[in-house]
């Protein structure tokens, strides 16, 4: 969990990164102990967060994860709410990654782009003209379909996009986590994997760049991902930008502040 405090919806100031609680119980009580003790004696005026995985409609739970099942189905938003007694604003985490890379990092000037965040699973979204573009259930890219009854995912399907180049499929794959693999042929297979990805992001959603980060992205080149990228891209006489993300860690809470200037909330 990445929580931290903004005392203008600008800049961050005090920020705190934590092991998430697989209980949902106690990953309100740790939120809501960090942020207090970041706040100091501020008042929390608004909230913006992004979770793990799809979330309803309504944006107030958790609908899937497979990674912190131990929060699907729960009352996420007013939790939160009544911890703060505040407004809260809640998205996909990988949409306020991509919010933030848009518009304070690497896809800024771009009008439509696509943001992959490639680590322990997959995140992905598409903003639009500095916006989140809509959408029903959320953005999944790490789940489409490269190979048919292919590796086994953490969702439980089979071949997912997801299942070849994150962390925990290369793991499952190779019987190694990422940072214990030397083997400059395996990371070459993966940037492979992760072109035909980028292949179907761009045939999907036609976008003027694509921003790629993550852990697994320390260890591919984006020249060998771009290289590969070219020679699978045929429908098109030229792909998207493909750029490295620029904010890290911290995407995701720089994409809440852009969230928070872009909405009208009852303060």
């Amino acid at each position: 969990m990445k929580i931290a405090t903004s005392p203008d919806g600008k800049i961050l100031t005090a920020t705190k990164i934590v092991s998430t609680p697989q209980d949902f119980e106690e990953g309100i009580k740790a939120i809501k102990q960090i942020a207090s003790k970041l706040r100091g004696n501020e008042k929390i005026e608004a909230v913006a967060g992004g979770v793990a995985g799809p979330i309803d409609k309504e944006k107030s739970k958790l609908v899937a994860s497979p990674h912190i099942p131990g929060w699907i189905e729960k009352p996420l938003k007013q939790s939160i709410e009544e911890a703060f007694n505040s407004p809260v604003l809640l998205e996909h985490e990988a949409d306020l990654e991509g919010l933030g890379e848009t518009v304070l990092g690497a896809g800024a000037g771009y009008k439509i782009v696509a943001t992959l965040i490639i680590g322990t699973g997959v995140a992905s979204t598409r903003t639009v003209e500095g916006k989140i573009d809509q959408n029903a259930l959320g953005f999944e890219a790490g789940h489409h379909i490269i190979i048919v009854d292919g590796n086994q995912c953490d969702c439980g399907g089979k071949g997912h996009f997801e299942a070849y180049v994150s962390g925990s499929g290369i793991q499952r794959t190779y019987g190694k986590k990422g940072e214990e693999i030397m083997d400059p042929k395996i990371w070459d297979e993966v940037a492979k994997y992760i072109a035909i990805g980028l292949n179907n992001v761009t045939v999907f959603w036609s976008p003027d760049a694509i921003v790629l980060g993550g852990a697994v992205m320390k260890s591919v080149t984006l020249d060998a991902v771009r290289s590969y990228f070219n020679q699978t891209l045929t429908i098109f006489p030229a792909g998207p930008e493909i750029i490295q993300a620029k904010l890290g860690d911290l995407a995701t809470l720089y994409g809440a502040l852009v969230l928070l200037d872009q909405k009208t909330m009852p303060l």
